[in-house]
């Protein structure tokens, strides 16, 4: 199945859109807080709640500074210092950004992640960190090609990183946002206190990829308004740091 060619715009739209169907209501108000920190460069005057703060500092970063990957790096490093942020965010950013880009490749982003950040010894808080994470994605490329179910792939020795279970689901069914989304949030491990950082994840990263999210149904109407306000902000913003031909 191809992908359409999406523009850049309804890319940002669809990431925003995807969020707010996800996460707990009446959440838009700081969704706007979190992405005007990353716009305006000030995530060290921040407070960061919990884990759902930092997964949506994380795709913001990832969207916005998506044209330049040493940018993406150098913000996520800084998050970590004063956050609890580490490589599994990084992987996060660099999937959303390489999906804005339209250079994401489901079957080869985990060797392309594990091959570039083997390169690097200070992406993570220590070394040992570091390798468990770019381990796990090596194993979820493994169930990916597999087929395995997510149970299985969730099993004892399975995937435990949040990060990996992400692009599990997105990486096992990439051309539906719906199924993607539908199935994390059907997470194995229901106890997981990740599971809504989860789905937020794969969701975002199929947002980014596909630039659409497929039917939504008209109740949610209001909240498909503010992911595309949302979403036409931030491209606006984004249009004028780069100075480059822009795509509506």
């Amino acid at each position: 199945m191809l992908t359409i060619q999406r523009s850049l715009k309804s890319r940002f739209r669809a990431i925003f859109t995807s969020i707010l169907l996800i996460a707990p209501p009446n959440f838009a108000d700081r969704l706007k807080t979190l992405t005007n920190s990353v716009i305006n460069d000030r995530l060290s005057n921040l407070e960061l709640i919990d884990e759902i703060d930092i997964t949506i500092v994380t795709i913001a970063i990832g969207a916005y500074w998506h044209q330049d990957l040493q940018e993406v790096r150098s913000r996520i490093l800084g998050l970590q210092s004063h956050s609890n942020a580490d490589i599994q965010e990084l992987v996060l950013a660099y999937a959303i950004a390489l999906a804005c880009r339209g250079e994401m490749k489901p079957q080869s982003f985990t060797n392309q992640v594990c091959h570039d950040f083997n390169k690097r010894r200070s992406l993570s808080r220590d070394l040992k960190s570091q390798q468990k994470c770019l381990e796990q994605l090596q194993l979820t490329q493994k169930f990916v090609n597999q087929g395995a179910s997510a149970i299985a792939a969730h099993s004892d020795n399975g995937l435990s990183d949040s990060i990996a279970s992400s692009l599990y689901y997105f990486l096992s069914t990439p051309h539906s946002w719906h199924l993607i989304t539908e199935r994390a949030q059907r997470h194995p491990q229901s106890n997981n206190p990740n599971d809504l950082q989860i789905t937020l994840q794969s969701g975002a990263i199929a947002a980014a990829f596909l630039g659409e999210l497929g039917y939504i149904a008209n109740q949610n109407q209001e909240i498909l308004t503010k992911g595309a306000i949302k979403g036409d902000q931030l491209w606006a913003e984004w249009s004028g740091v780069f100075d480059v031909k822009l795509d509506n």
